[in-house]
C-alpha cells in the first residue's frame, strides 16, 4: 500500500462525498419523519376541531330549546329604560359645579 499524497486527497474526497450523500439520506428520512408527523397532528387537529364544533352547535340548540320553553312565561311588560333616580337638575347642577 502506498501513502502519498495523492492517495491521502483522493481518500479524503471519496469520504467527503461519502458524508455528504449520508446527510442527504439522513435529511430525507428526517423531511419524510416530519411531514408525516405534521400531517397527523393536522388531523387530530381537525378532529377535536370537529367535535368542539359538535359540542357548540349542541349547547346553541339546547339553549334555544331552554329558551324557547321559557318565552311564553316571561313577562311582555314594558321595562323602563332606565333605573336611576338622578334628575336633570342634579346633572347639571354637577356639570356647572365641574367647570
Amino acid at each position: 500500500m502506498i501513502i502519498d499524497a495523492q492517495t491521502v486527497i483522493i481518500t479524503l474526497i471519496i469520504v467527503a462525498i461519502g458524508f455528504y450523500v449520508g446527510l442527504a439520506l439522513v435529511r430525507q428520512f428526517a423531511l419524510s419523519i416530519a411531514q408525516e408527523n405534521h400531517d397527523a397532528n393536522v388531523a387530530l387537529d381537525s378532529a377535536e376541531e370537529e367535535l368542539r364544533r359538535k359540542r357548540e352547535r349542541d349547547a346553541d340548540a339546547a339553549a334555544a330549546s331552554a329558551f324557547a320553553k321559557v318565552e311564553p312565561l316571561l313577562p311582555t311588560e314594558n321595562v323602563p329604560a332606565t333605573t336611576s333616580n338622578v334628575s336633570k337638575n342634579d346633572v347639571e347642577k354637577a356639570q356647572s359645579a365641574d367647570v
